[in-house]
C-alpha cells in the first residue's frame, strides 16, 4: 500500500507543525511565514522561517539537481507563472521516486478569486492535462486527504470522487470544495 506524504501533511487536526521528515531533504516552495517545520523555505520575501529567498518563476532555483525527496506547493502554485515549468523545475531537483505535494484552491472556491496574486484557477483535471512523462499522479483529494468524520459528507467525497466531471461542472456550483490536493511521484 502506498504511503502519502499528503496525508501526513495536512492531518485531521489541521497543518502539520511538527517535524515529520526524519533523515528527508524537504522543499517548501512559496512557504512565506507558515512554512512546514523540517522544510527548506523558498520564498520571493524573507519572513520568518523563509530560509532562501527565492522568485520561484526564475529557473534553475538555487539547488543542485537530485536533490530533494519532497517538494511541497502549498497554496503556492496559483501564483506562479507557468506551471508546467515549475513542476518541470521541482522535477529537477527531485530524487528518482521522490514526491511532489500541491494544493491549491479549487475554482470555485472564494479563495481561488479573492487574491489578486493567484494567476491560474484550477479543477480536478488540471495537473492531468500537463503532457509530462516526468510525474504519476499518485493521489487527487477534493479538499485534504482524509475521510471526513460526517458520514453524509463522506458519502459526498465518494461520490464526487467517483465523477469528478460531474462535479467539476454541475454540482461543485451548489457545493463547492475549498482546495485540491495532488500527490505526484518523480520518474526519472
Amino acid at each position: 500500500m502506498t504511503e502519502f506524504w499528503a496525508k501526513k501533511i495536512y492531518t485531521l487536526e489541521g497543518f502539520q507543525k511538527q517535524n515529520i521528515f526524519e533523515g528527508k531533504k524537504v522543499l517548501d516552495v512559496g512557504c512565506g511565514p507558515r512554512k512546514l517545520p523540517g522544510a527548506i523555505g523558498m520564498d520571493i520575501k524573507k519572513e520568518p522561517g523563509v530560509d532562501i529567498v527565492h522568485d520561484a518563476n526564475k529557473t534553475p532555483w538555487p539547488f543542485s539537481d537530485n536533490s530533494f525527496d519532497l517538494v511541497l506547493f502549498n497554496q503556492s502554485l496559483e501564483h506562479l507563472e507557468d506551471i508546467e515549468k515549475m513542476l518541470n523545475e521541482a522535477w529537477r531537483i527531485s530524487k528518482k521516486g521522490g514526491r511532489i505535494v500541491a494544493q491549491v484552491p479549487f475554482f470555485r472556491s472564494p479563495d481561488a478569486h479573492g487574491d489578486p496574486g493567484h494567476r491560474h484557477v484550477f479543477d480536478s483535471r488540471s495537473l492531468s492535462q500537463i503532457p509530462n512523462s516526468k510525474f504519476l499522479i499518485l493521489a487527487f483529494w477534493y479538499g485534504w486527504p482524509h475521510p471526513s468524520k460526517n458520514p453524509l459528507r463522506q458519502i459526498f467525497k465518494n461520490f464526487i470522487h467517483r465523477f469528478p466531471n460531474f462535479y467539476d461542472r454541475y454540482l461543485s456550483i451548489l457545493t463547492p470544495v475549498e482546495c485540491l490536493t495532488w500527490e505526484l511521484e518523480v520518474l526519472k
